[in-house]
């Protein structure tokens, strides 16, 4: 696995995530006419804009609570951070409970995780957007070091062995 590869995993399921909660938000956002009318007022517009990133937070904790996405679990599981998304797991044509819904203590470090996650996705999409734009960026940068450090060394190898022959 490519050594950015975990931490790609990770922002491509927080953008995600993120992307869910903006347009969640946004739903509410059109519905209350209060958020919707931006204010000419300083103040009024400031106390808005607040709300509206009260409510994304709230929006951000409750999707990741339902989704189960446990900031820990995905972490410790960057190989695959989507397979611990869910309460429950289907394999085959069976379902089964996630171990978090079997025990208080797992079920309220699951809560925690997924709270950690909701607060993270609280720093919207265009965030986490622009991270993993970077990160995929450096990996396109260390890849193309390594192409040409691997090219530089079957330079230097078909050089030796041509100096060898004669």
């Amino acid at each position: 696995m490519n050594t950015l590869e975990p931490i790609v995993n990770l922002l491509v399921v927080l953008t995600v995530l993120s992307i869910a909660v903006e347009r969640a938000t946004n739903a509410f956002k059109l519905h209350n006419v209060e958020l919707r009318v931006e204010s000419k007022s300083k103040e009024v517009e400031k106390v808005r804009e607040q709300r509206i990133t009260d409510r994304s937070l709230a929006v951000g904790v409750v999707l990741a609570v339902l989704a189960k996405a446990n900031f820990f679990e995905i972490v410790t599981h960057l190989d695959a951070p989507w397979e611990t998304l869910g309460w429950a797991h289907a394999s085959g044509s069976q379902w089964f409970r996630d171990p978090a819904t079997m025990a208080w203590g797992s079920f309220f470090y699951a809560l925690g995780g997924s709270a950690v996650t909701g607060i993270a996705l609280g720093f919207g999409s265009k965030f986490w957007h622009e991270i993993l734009d970077s990160v995929l960026e450096l990996r396109g940068i260390a890849k193309g070091a390594s192409q040409i450090r691997k090219a530089e060394a079957e330079r230097l190898t078909n050089g030796a062995t041509k100096d060898g022959e004669n």
